[in-house]
Order: C-alpha cells, then structure tokens, then sequence
C-alpha cells in the first residue's frame, strides 16, 4: 500500500507540474490583450473566460498541492504502521526463539547455572490479555492506515480525473469565446473596409468635382475682366455721349450676373470642400478603427490562439 500511494503521489506531483504551462499560457494571454488598443480594450467575454481559467488552473493547483500534502502524511502514516508491525514481528521472533531455547534445555544441557531471584515476576512484563491487545493494537492501526491509504488513492483518482475535466472544460471555453471574438472582429474590420473603400470613391468625386467647380469660377474671370473693361472703357466718352444707354444697363447687368454665379460657385464650392473635410476625418477615424481591429487580430489570432 506505501508503494500504491507513492506511486499515487507522484501521479499528484506530475499532475501539479503539468498546471504550470497552461497557466503560464493564460497569464501571457491575459497580458498580450492588454496591448488592445482605443475601443477594443475592452472587458469582453475572452477576457472574462481567461481570468476564469487563471483563477480554475491556480484553484486546482491549491487542491492538488493539499492533495499532495495529504498523500505525504498518509505516507507517514502507513511507514509509523509498518514500523510498529515490523518491531512487533520482530520483538515475537526474538520471543519464540528465546522460548524455543528454553523448551530445549536439559538437565544434561550445557551452560546451566544458578540465578539468585530469578524465581520472580519482571515488574515491567505484562498479561497475556495486554501481551494480546498490545499486537491486536497494531494490527487493527495498521489495517485503519491502510484503509485510510487505499480510501485516500480512491480520492485522488477522482481529484485528478475532476481537475483534468475542469481545466478541459475551461480551455474550450476560452477557445469557443477567442473564436467568436476573432470572427466578430474579422467581420466588424471588413464592414470598416467596405465602408472606407466607398469614403475614398466619395472623396475622390468630391475632388473632382471641387476642381469642375474651381474651373466654373475661373471660367467666370474672363466675362467679368470683359464687362468689366467695357464698362470703364465707356465712361472715357466725351460729353453728351456718357450717356446711360440700354448698353450701360445691360454691362451693369451682366457683372451683377456674373458675381452671383460666381458667389453660388464659391458658396458651392465651400460646402463641398466642407464636405470633403468630413469625408477625410472618416477616413481617418475608419483608418484607426481598422488598425485597432488588425492589432486586435494579431493578438487574439496570432499571439493567443
């Protein structure tokens, strides 16, 4: 049975060394996730999953440590048995070889002689019912040990088996909740493209059309430097000839006409240019987001899983 239950503690003691890397893996998962970044650092399921499974491997190292502490007493306790039977055994061989001796002698055998006061009962000798109960004592304590021993390496059968499942469970817990985090980033980071790729075509015909309208008020400065000259040039006629004619009227006109096109094009021109402005602080915003999300793949697909 002390061979059994050594062999038992030393299942326990692997077992125990075993924990180590596991936890080990958890712990470092635990600490690369804190290298999320912006919104995704965040206290998901994975991150609620993998303190669950740091707080199971340390719970069942605790067990398996007083596991293995009981395994050692018990140890000692079947080896303090065996001692007391082997010094009993040992104390009866003595007994029977003595008595064996004695039954031999003769009144012809050698070595005979006299002993004054040998006639007399050993003060510290003690009855056969004692002499009984002291062996039926070690025998009984014995047998309780080696119960108490094989009930023990019952126990830790069960311990190792249920830890090993609890440990199991919790490891595909946290790879079921890493999965459909990776695939919920995955499909968030592609929405993000998609949108981006139609942020830039918008921008892009934005531009375009910030440069038709550029090209729509530079279109304008011609007409108006020509209405704008006749018109000065008019007022160098001599005398009665600086007369407001229909001509005047309708060159006043004109660049009344020509600067409120000009000033639609300009009022046009600033809203989409204002426009433009929003559409590349989304881009960049977008592009942020979508290098969170790849630093979160990295970590979650790459580093951890």
């Amino acid at each position: 049975e002390i061979d059994n239950l050594n062999a038992f503690k030393t299942r326990v003691e692997k077992a125990l060394e075993a924990t180590a890397e596991p936890l080990h893996i958890a712990q470092q998962c635990l600490a690369n996730r804190e290298k999320r970044t912006g919104i995704d650092l965040v206290h998901d399921d994975v991150q609620k999953q993998l303190i669950k499974e740091v707080e199971t491997i340390e719970g069942v190292q605790a067990l398996l440590r007083r596991t293995l502490e009981q395994a050692t007493e018990q140890i000692r306790l079947n080896k303090k048995a065996k001692f007391q039977l082997d010094k009993d055994l040992k104390d009866k061989f003595t007994a029977i070889d003595i008595d064996k001796y004695c039954a031999e002698l003769k009144n012809i055998s050698a070595g005979l002689r006299f002993k004054e006061g040998a006639a007399k009962v050993e003060a510290n000798s003690v009855c056969p019912e004692d002499w009984q109960d002291y062996s039926d004592a070690n025998i009984n304590k014995a047998e309780r040990e080696r119960q108490s021993s094989v009930d023990l390496r019952s126990l830790i059968d069960g311990i190792l088996q249920q830890t090993s499942n609890d440990m199991r469970k919790q490891c595909s817990e946290v790879n079921f909740a890493f999965q459909k985090r990776i695939n919920e980033t995955k499909d968030a980071k592609s929405k993000m493209e998609d949108h981006l790729n139609k942020v830039v075509g918008q921008i892009k015909e934005i531009e375009e059309n910030i440069s038709r309208l550029q090209k729509a008020i530079g279109d304008k400065e011609q007409p108006m430097k020509l209405a704008q000259t006749r018109l000065d040039t008019r007022t160098e006629r001599p005398n009665v000839e600086l007369c407001r004619d229909p001509v005047q009227y309708r060159l006043i006109e004109e660049v009344g006409e020509i600067e409120s096109s000009v000033l639609q094009l300009q009022e046009r021109l600033a809203q989409t240019e204002d426009s433009l402005k929003g559409l590349i602080r989304n881009e960049l915003a977008l592009e942020e987001d979508i290098a969170i999300k790849s630093n979160t793949l990295f970590i979650d697909d790459v580093e951890c899983m």
